[in-house]
């Protein structure tokens, strides 16, 4: 196991072509390594729904997307979602609180600085997801104003938002694991690293009682430790900070995800929340299960289509400022369209979402 992992990581950090290349295989490596197979069949066929509590450098990795000799994936033998939390004290926390409105959207839009790439989908992305929410109820913030700053003046709207959705660049800190951050905006330019909004002032700060669901999407905000030799706790980790904080749930990634396939998973995942009924316990892991399973069969034809279409290039019209961004954008669909038939079957694709909470 300790082999594995510090194989997966060295790929990860150093070659990440190779690293995309080889995952499928890695899971299915890792599945017989933990003898999955044989785990579930101690666990009865009534059993519906699993929670995960990762020990160690399992955290890094889908747990719930590891492979099953039937050709399933874990979370597939579980109709009621497969889900994690950092520990059993949190998730009797979080089991505590009952959300049962999710109609106020409170969203951070690819903050802008110096040192931060803009996030190619970001714009799109927030365009999709807010149009679920009625306008007078929904708040973005973006580029130059998505600031700590602006958070700070927009505490109570924040607070009273049901879902804080941001998209944004965040990083974990392995010497002082508090200081792990999304990353704001610097308007001033001169604030580097007091720009971020850091896992200590979420713990100290915000009161997340209102809060049905906390995305980040496009980070690697889930990630706890990237060292084999050393032992993390998830406590400590971003997706746990906003859970003390009092969100009953977090959705995050394991890695930097591809901009296109974020923004259709997103835009699923979002649609499809709207459609549910957002209080049952689980509901977040079952949609963001199902939407792995809808992007990773989302076949060549189909994406071709939506990429093709009038009301779509218009869209794409609107929300690319700039020409240059926009014909990114659209070669990565291109590139995506030829990647016959499934373009996103590639675990690195869909993999890396996970919900933890309730």
């Amino acid at each position: 196991m300790i082999d594995f992992i510090k194989d997966y990581r060295d790929a990860y950090e150093n070659n990440k072509t190779e690293w995309i290349k080889n995952l499928n295989s890695c899971l299915n490596q890792l599945s017989e390594i933990l003898h999955i197979d044989e785990l579930l069949e101690l666990i009865p066929k009534s059993c519906d729904r699993l929670i995960l509590i990762p020990h160690w450098f399992l955290h890094i990795i889908p747990l719930h997307c590891l492979p099953l000799k039937n050709g399933q994936f874990l979370y597939q033998r579980f109709s009621n979602g497969v889900g994690y939390v950092p520990s059993c004290q949190l998730l009797k926390l979080v089991k505590l609180s009952q959300r049962e409105n999710f109609t106020r959207l409170f969203a951070i839009k690819n903050p802008t600085r110096k040192d931060l790439k803009p996030l190619l989908g970001a714009n799109l992305e927030i365009e999709r997801i807010s149009q679920g929410f009625a306008a007078e109820k929904t708040i973005i913030i973006g580029e130059l104003e998505a600031s700590e700053q602006t958070l700070e003046n927009r505490r109570q709207e924040l607070q009273a938002s049901h879902c804080l959705h941001f998209s944004c660049h965040g990083k974990f800190n392995n010497e002082s694991p508090r200081d792990s951050a999304l990353m704001l905006a610097d308007p001033d330019g001169n604030l580097g690293e007091l720009a971020n909004l850091t896992l200590a002032e979420v713990f100290e700060k915000f009161d997340l009682r209102e809060c049905r669901l906390v995305t980040f999407s496009a980070c690697e905000s889930g990630i706890i430790e990237s060292k084999a030799d050393s032992i993390s706790d998830e406590y400590v980790g971003l997706p746990s900070g906003f859970l003390f904080a009092g969100s009953s749930s977090v959705v995050s990634t394991l890695w930097t995800v591809d901009p296109l396939a974020t923004t259709l998973f997103m835009t699923k995942f979002y649609h499809d929340l709207k459609r549910i009924s957002i209080q049952d316990q689980g509901s977040i892991a079952i949609v963001l299960n199902h939407t792995q399973t809808w992007i990773r069969t989302l076949n060549s034809q189909k994406l071709a289509q939506t990429k093709n279409s009038q009301e779509f290039q218009q869209l794409l019209d609107q929300v690319f400022e700039s020409k240059r961004d926009r014909r990114k954008f659209q070669d990565l669909l291109e590139a995506a369209v030829k990647r016959e038939p499934y373009p996103f079957a590639n675990p690195y694709y869909w993999t890396a979402f996970i919900a933890t909470g309730i």
